[in-house]
């Protein structure tokens, strides 16, 4: 619904502390809704603040010089900014929707910063392995399953054992993500549609109807993975 933004179209870049543009409103704990496809300068986060995303979808990326990108993590709510996680400063941010960011006044105790690095290790550690060594269809096997867990939508609709969840990336979001081709991404979700795997008649409504045989694929134990492309 929001993230049709095509890929080249020209988005605002909003540095962080424009959320906060004084020192009342830097010590309030009300959020800012940040518009979809609005980058954030990391490195503008304003000293001993932190954030947290009350709700939405934001991308951290790095960029190479021919315009290229690498999505390194996608972050639902919950989930910590600032200098505190210090090792995220240096990667660029994109909100995928419309999301909302809370300020947080009082500084971050040891325990919530190292369980927040502890999170982001494991990620980065996943993320290496999916890039690395798995297939096409592992990789956005996968993907899907992260993110239904991250964003899953309250359905009358699903079935024991089925998650719907709302899909924020684009394709080309996906493939930046998944270091695959926007075609290979296609053709992936279509060959998991067709076998039964997931089900969606929006492109950003996705629903998982066979969780245990995508699992099996993205362990890369799964047949469908030698089936899709």
């Amino acid at each position: 619904m929001f993230n049709r933004t095509s890929l080249g179209e020209i988005s605002p870049i909003l540095p962080i502390d424009f959320l906060i543009p004084d020192e009342t409103k830097r010590l309030s704990t009300a959020c800012r809704l940040v518009a979809p496809r609005t980058k954030l300068l990391l490195r503008d986060f304003p000293q001993s603040m932190d954030f947290r995303l009350k709700d939405g979808c934001v991308a951290l990326y790095q960029s190479l010089g021919d315009g290229r990108r690498q999505i390194l993590d996608i972050l639902g709510p919950g989930s910590l900014l600032g200098q505190s996680i210090g090792s995220v400063a240096a990667c660029k941010a994109e909100t995928l929707t419309f999301t909302q960011i809370e300020p947080i006044s009082a500084p971050l105790t040891d325990q919530a910063v190292g369980t927040a690095l502890r999170e982001l290790l494991t990620r980065a550690q996943a993320l290496a392995t999916l890039l690395g060594r798995k297939t096409a269809p592992e990789k956005v096997a996968s993907a899907m399953l992260d993110l239904s867990e991250r964003f899953a939508l309250l359905s009358r609709d699903d079935r024991p054992g089925q998650t719907t969840f709302r899909l924020y990336l684009t394709r080309a979001d996906l493939a930046d993500w998944l270091g695959l081709t926007l075609e290979t991404v296609c053709r992936c979700l279509g060959s998991f549609k067709r076998s039964g795997l997931i089900a969606f008649t929006h492109p950003e409504i996705i629903t998982i109807t066979d969780e245990d045989t995508l699992r099996l694929i993205a362990a890369g134990q799964g047949t469908q993975a030698k089936q899709a492309p």
